[in-house]
Parts: structure tokens; sequence; C-alpha cells
């Protein structure tokens, strides 16, 4: 289900732009400070921070509450209801026309919320923009390796491609960090599937391909902690879950949007269920070779 209230499309906003900022969290307590912090001290936007804790069973809440007099909204779930309904919740309690997405473990670079920002209000047409993101240790450091590796993958695989539904159904999810939405796409394609456990940015990357452009920042101005209870590590391209899941999904949206037979839709969902077994066998014979 999604819960979207109606937006305020057309609201005057002096000075900064103004833009929320969702960032749903669950168990991390010890890295919501940092993501809070790097949120806090961006500039050339006006933010409006509202962390909305999903139910945690450690000190997440305490940690989130701790930042009030700064401005930090804390909204919290009696149980446990998901990055979906967590995204909804925000987009209700706010009337920004700027909507973008951290999560609690991540650390945004300086300044990266206004370039974000800048590449959704010049264009009518986008609805979405992202930017190059680079993977950091759970302690916080990021190797120069690690940097220079993530500079070369986005200048070689992550040009902004010209038709976002078909890359968004052969590659998957290529419009990641940091996502910030126009509030009007909401209005257009509704809420996030609250229903999914998982690929709920991937499901409404798909519908807002629908009607909107992307704008992409071609800049490293996220920092995404590597951990084992982060969610995306749970999520492997070589398990059949992630496949599953993907082709589910985009078989979902070929039917919504009428896509016919020999169309991208009916041939692109059989094609991922063949990528998903291709890599899953691939990765057996490899753990197989390395056991033996």
């Amino acid at each position: 289900m999604r819960h979207i209230p109606e937006s305020v499309d057309g609201v005057d906003i002096p000075g900064l732009p103004r833009i929320a900022v969702s960032m749903p969290a669950r168990n991390v307590a010890p890295f919501i400070g940092a993501a809070i912090e790097s949120v806090l001290t961006q500039s050339g936007v006006a933010v409006d921070l509202l962390v909305v804790d999903d139910a945690s069973t450690d000190a997440t809440a305490d940690v989130a509450a701790s930042f009030a007099a700064r401005g930090v909204r804390l909204l919290r779930n009696a149980e446990k209801r998901g990055i979906g309904y967590c995204h909804n919740l925000v987009i209700a309690n706010t009337t920004a026309p700027l909507v973008a997405h951290v999560d609690a473990d991540d650390i945004l670079a300086p300044g990266a919320l206004a370039r974000l920002a800048s590449a959704v209000l010049r264009d009518e047409r986008v609805g979405q923009a992202y930017c190059d993101f680079y993977p950091m240790n759970t302690d916080g450091t990021v190797p120069p390796a690690s940097m220079e590796a993530a500079r070369v993958f986005f200048a070689r695989h992550r040009a902004p491609p010209i038709n976002y539904t078909r890359e968004l159904i052969i590659h998957g999810m290529i419009v990641c960090h940091l996502r910030t939405y126009r509030r009007t796409v909401f209005d257009r394609v509704g809420g996030f599937d609250e229903s999914l456990p998982w690929a709920e940015d991937y499901e409404m990357a798909l519908r807002t391909a629908e009607h909107f452009s992307f704008a992409h920042v071609p800049e490293l101005l996220y920092a995404r902690r590597v951990h084992p209870a982060s969610v995306t590590q749970g999520l492997r391209a070589r398990t059949w879950r992630y496949w599953w899941s993907r082709w589910q999904l985009v078989r979902r949206q070929a039917r919504a949007q009428n896509w016919t037979l020999f169309g991208r839709g009916a041939l692109a969902t059989h094609a991922l269920l063949l990528l998903g077994l291709a890599y899953v066998v691939r990765d057996s014979i490899t753990r197989e070779s390395t056991d033996s």
C-alpha cells in the first residue's frame, strides 16, 4: 500500500532550496550519529531532517533524539514496518518540495544536498537526481584505493543512459545514492510500495521513469558504509532472492504499462530470470572449485 497526502506544489520558498531528508533507521546506534551530523552540516540548502526509528531494539532512537535541539525530528514506529513505510511517513510529515533519502549508517560529503537539489530544480522534467558513491569501512575509514576504484568504475560504467527504463530493466538499480526526488513525483506515481521487504527504491525508479527524466551528478558525494548488518549486504546478486525480486518487479511494471509480448517488458523479464540462473550456477561452480 502507498499512503501519500496531497502535496503543496508551487509553494514559494524564499532563500535556500528546502529539502526534507528521510532517514529510516533500525538498530544502527553506532552509526546514526555520524549520518545525522553529515546531514546537519550541509550548506546551500534548508534541511528538514526526519529520522524514522523502525522499532529498533538498541539505542538508535535515543541517539536520534539527542539531536532534537538542532531541529531533527524523530518519528517512531511501534513495530517494524519497513523502509517503504518509513519513506511514506516522512513524505506525509513534510511540505518540502524536495525529498532526499539518506541511510542511517551512511555519510554525505559536504555540499552533497545542494548539488543534488540543483540538479533537480534546473530542469522541470527531472523527477529524481542521483550521484556516485563510494564504499566506507565499518569504522568510517575510506581506503584511497577504494575511492579510486569507485571513481574509475562510475566513469566507465555509469554514464547517464538514454533510456532509463531500459537500463533499469537490464542493469538493475542504476539510480543509486543520493536519491533526491521532486515531490511531484509522488503526486504522479504514488508513494513507495510498503509491501516490499527490499528494492522499494528500484520499484519506485521503474514507475518514475515512465513519467520523468533523471539527473546524474557525476561526483562521489555519498559514502556507503559496508558492514554485516546493512540491508544491501544481505542481497547479493548471486542469490535467487535477488533475481526473483527483480523479475517480479519488472513483470509487474510490464503489466501495468501494457507492454506487449514482443516488447521490452516480456522479453526483459524472462531474460532477467535466465541471467539470474546463470549467475547462480556460475557462483555455485566457483564455490565448489574453491572448496575442492
